[in-house]
């Protein structure tokens, strides 16, 4: 699934717990890691930020050199940094960029509107979200992931990569799919709740001839509070979602609710376009 992962770094301390989790992908699926690291273009100190940017990308190659056995390149661009993330994975036909959610310019900056936020949007290739909250909780391997779902082909097109990941390093599975804006779960028999029945089936039959183990979980409440609660709750080590799920008065996977996880969640995330294979 993953033959070139991509990690950028500005050599912070949210890039460096990113780079640990891309290692941990990158051995698990035997990939070769790209490592690139951007000078902005509204830099005041052109030799500056091109030692800023050296500096990041040495710091990576000894972590990495520390960490695997695998092959790593790295450059150093210049220009809008998204921009450049995007142009490297297409040009280097990246599988996986794996990213913090805040750089150098300190924790305070939200996600939306920084740069990751913008790679998620724009990226054809599915995107690892590392969230300030991950930063030195250095991983091994991932235990447990979590599959947020509601059956949409949005939500759908996450699944695959979850269940891929945790094949690989012998993760548990868990299926959440939310009941958006119920206090209480309808009694058995109420369509939503057979839906959503049938919505986390529909993964485990689709896993069922992977080695893994996998469980369901159908829980009413707000999306986005139920996702991050269930990972505090269960020590979820990744969350794999959609960018896009249904739309309406009952549910809607993202715009608002991938978003509010990326910003809130304890556990980073990985985020799939429908259209990525």
């Amino acid at each position: 699934m993953y033959d070139r992962i991509l990690v950028p770094t500005d050599g912070s301390r949210s890039a460096e717990a990113a780079a640990h989790h891309g290692i941990v992908i990158a051995e698990a699926f035997d990939a070769s890691v790209h490592v690139i690291s951007v000078t902005g273009e509204k830099e005041r100190d052109d030799r500056l930020a091109k030692a800023q940017a050296q500096d990041a990308i040495s710091h990576f190659e000894e972590l990495f050199e520390q960490e695997s056995n695998l092959s790593c390149q790295s450059v150093i661009e210049h220009g809008s940094p998204y921009e450049a993330i995007l142009s490297y994975a297409a040009e280097n036909d990246i599988d996986l960029i794996v990213m913090g959610t805040h750089g150098r310019r300190g924790l305070s900056r939200v996600l939306l509107g920084s740069v990751t936020e913008r790679v998620i949007r724009l990226s054809n290739d599915p995107v690892v979200a590392v969230p300030p909250h991950a930063i030195g909780r250095k991983r091994e391997g991932y235990e447990r992931i979590l599959i947020p779902t509601d059956g949409s082909p949005g939500a759908t097109a996450a699944v695959d990569h979850g269940i891929s990941i945790a094949e690989r390093l012998g993760a548990a599975v868990r299926v959440l799919c939310v009941i958006e804006n119920e206090i209480g779960l309808p009694p058995i028999g109420d369509p939503l709740r057979d839906e959503a029945v049938e919505i986390v089936d529909a993964v485990a039959e689709q896993a069922s001839e992977r080695d893994i183990s996998l469980t369901t979980h159908v829980q009413p409440g707000m999306p986005h509070e139920a996702i991050n609660n269930f990972v505090s709750a269960h020590g979820i080590d990744l969350v794999t979602m959609g960018t896009h799920g249904r739309s309406g008065i009952r549910r809607h996977l993202l715009g608002s609710v991938t978003e509010r996880v990326l910003r809130t969640s304890d556990a980073p995330v990985l985020t799939v376009r429908q259209d990525t294979e």
